[in-house]
C-alpha cells in the first residue's frame, strides 16, 4: 500500500467524482494516479486510511513541513510565493523524488520536470454566433498571504475595472466574494474582509464591482458561453509555472487572455491566445478585443483545435503527467507492471 497526502482530504474523497472544486473533479487526476499504481500492485489511499506498518512510501501533493521517515516523494502542486516549502532545495532533498514544474530546481535526477495536468479531450465547441458573453473573469475574490510584485491578483483587479469603465456591455465578472471591495494581501487584508462580510449581513449595498453577475457551479457553463476570458494566473511564478486557466478556455473554445511567468507559455502556438503582454496599457488590450470580428474569432478557435489535437499539448495533459509521475516513482522503487515477470523487483 502506498499513502497519499493531499490535506486536507481524508477518506479517499479525492477519487469521489464531482466532489471537486466548482462541482467537478479535483484538479489533479487522482483516479488516474491510483489506477496506474495499481498496474504495478500498490494500492493507494489517502494516508488516513493506511497503517503505518503497510505503508510502502507516501505521494505529497505539495511538500510537507516534517516527513515521517518512509520513503516518500513530492508533486509541487504550488507556486513557492503561494507555498514557500515548495521553493525550499534543503527541505526538498529529503524526498526521493521531486516533481515540479520549476525550472531553477530540476536537474533531471532528484528534481524532474512535471507540468500541470490537464483534460484536454477535443469536444464540438459552440462558434461566435452561439456566444452571447463577450469577455469573461471567472475567480474568487482573495489575496496572496504576503505582497509581493509577482502578485497577478491585482492586474484581474485592474482588468475588471478598467471594463466597466470603458466597455461595461462586453463584460461579467464571476465568482465568490465581488459583492466586497477587492481584498487586499497580508494578515490585515483578511481581517478586513471579515469584517466587510459581517458588515454586509447587517446592511445590504450594491456591489462593489457593477460587472459582478454572481457563483457559478461549473466552470465551463460560462466559458461555453463566453468568447473570451481574462485567464490570468494568480502569481507570476517560478519558470516554467502554467496552470489550468488558459487550458480550461481551450477545452471550451474560449480564447484566451493569458499573464503569467514570462515565457512559460512559449510553447503553445501565440495564434491560440491573445497575450496581455503585448498591450502597452489596459484600455488598449480592451480596445483590441473590441475589435475582434467573427472571422478572426474562427482563426482563434481554428488554432486550438489544432494545437489541442498535436502532439505538443501532450506534455500538459492528465495522461502524461500520470504516467510520468508514477512510472518515475515505480522505476525508484523498483517495481514491475503486473504481466511484466513480477511486481517488485529485487
Amino acid at each position: 500500500m502506498a499513502a497519499l497526502t493531499v490535506r486536507p482530504h481524508r477518506n479517499d474523497e479525492v477519487y469521489v467524482p464531482g466532489a471537486g472544486p466548482q462541482g467537478g473533479n479535483f484538479y489533479l487526476p487522482y483516479t488516474m494516479l491510483r489506477d496506474r499504481f495499481a498496474l504495478y500492485g500498490i494500492e493507494m489511499h489517502t494516508a488516513d486510511l493506511v497503517p503505518p506498518q503497510q505503508c510502502a512510501f507516501e505521494l505529497h501533493i505539495n511538500a510537507q513541513h516534517r516527513l515521517s521517515g518512509r520513503p516518500a516523494y513530492v508533486y509541487c502542486y504550488e507556486d513557492p510565493l503561494i507555498r514557500p516549502v515548495n521553493g525550499r532545495r534543503s527541505h526538498l532533498l529529503q524526498y526521493r523524488k521531486v516533481f515540479t514544474s520549476n525550472e531553477d530546481l530540476v536537474d533531471g535526477d532528484k528534481f524532474l520536470k512535471l507540468d500541470y495536468p490537464n483534460d484536454l479531450g477535443v469536444v464540438p465547441v459552440p462558434g461566435w454566433a452561439q456566444r452571447s458573453l463577450g469577455c469573461v473573469l471567472i475567480a474568487a475574490n482573495k489575496a496572496l498571504r504576503r505582497q509581493s510584485p509577482r502578485n497577478l491578483h491585482q492586474r484581474r483587479v485592474d482588468m475588471a475595472r478598467c471594463f466597466e469603465q470603458h466597455a461595461p456591455q462586453m463584460f461579467s465578472l464571476y465568482g465568490r466574494g465581488w459583492n466586497q471591495p477587492a481584498v487586499q494581501p497580508g494578515a490585515w487584508g483578511r481581517v478586513v474582509k471579515r469584517l466587510r462580510e459581517w458588515k454586509a449581513k447587517v446592511h445590504s449595498a450594491p456591489p462593489a464591482f457593477p460587472s459582478w453577475r454572481g457563483q457559478i457551479e461549473h466552470k465551463s457553463e460560462v466559458l461555453r458561453n463566453a468568447r473570451f476570458a481574462i485567464a490570468f494566473e494568480n502569481v507570476s511564478g517560478s519558470p516554467g509555472y502554467i496552470t489550468e486557466k488558459i487550458f480550461d478556455c481551450f477545452v471550451h473554445g474560449c480564447v484566451p487572455v493569458y499573464l503569467g511567468t514570462p515565457g512559460a507559455a512559449a510553447s503553445i502556438p501565440p495564434d491560440c491566445y491573445v497575450d496581455a503582454r503585448a498591450f502597452s496599457s489596459d484600455v488598449d488590450l480592451v480596445r483590441f478585443l473590441q475589435g475582434v470580428n467573427e472571422a478572426a474569432f474562427a482563426a482563434y478557435q481554428a488554432a486550438i483545435k489544432a494545437y489541442l489535437a498535436s502532439p505538443a499539448a501532450y506534455r500538459f495533459t492528465q495522461a502524461c503527467f500520470t504516467h510520468t509521475l508514477v512510472d518515475a516513482i515505480a522505476a525508484d522503487q523498483g517495481l514491475q507492471r503486473h504481466g511484466d515477470t513480477c511486481c517488485v523487483a529485487g
